[in-house]
């Protein structure tokens, strides 16, 4: 089961369901332990925002976005706890799309993410994300809270 989820996940995302369907399979399995960040799920432009952030993210202390995980909007989570489904897409460009997605987390709560999908080397990758915990996208958030975090660095 274990492997199934990794190889869905590794594995090139023909569509844009296809990618959705691979970026949450790892939390149907209960040992998933990596941070959003640490996947290969983002455009390259997207990751080397990321890159910046974690460069200048505290050790010693949580910021704005090391605090949740960035695809379930949430702290924990219950394996198989967790169910996507795909409710709307619009296409931007031939290669961009938008993809709104609501989860189904516990008993009556509900998050809705749009992830704006790249077709990047034939795989769908996230170039932003657009939820409740991220005011003006997941690459807004990113500037703002290393700006922040470069700022704290200063005044230590």
């Amino acid at each position: 089961m274990i492997l199934a989820a990794l190889a869905l996940a590794a594995t090139p995302a023909p569509t844009p369901e296809a990618a959705i369907a691979a970026i949450y399979a790892p939390f149907r399995q209960a040992d998933m332990r990596d941070a959003a960040w640490e996947r290969a799920i983002f455009t390259p432009r997207l990751k080397a925002l990321i890159a910046k952030w974690r460069a200048v993210t505290p050790s010693d202390e949580v910021d704005d976005l090391s605090d949740f995980d960035w695809l379930c909007q949430c702290q924990d989570w219950d394996a198989g706890g967790l169910h996507e489904r795909i409710i709307a897409r619009r296409v931007l460009l031939p290669a961009r799309r938008v993809i709104s997605v609501q989860l189904g987390k516990a008993p009556g709560r509900r998050e809705t993410l749009r992830f704006v999908l790249e077709r990047v080397g034939g795989r769908w990758l996230v170039d932003d994300i657009f939820a409740s915990g991220f005011r003006g996208g997941l690459r807004a958030s990113l500037f703002r809270t290393t700006a922040a975090d470069i700022a704290l660095r200063k005044h230590r």
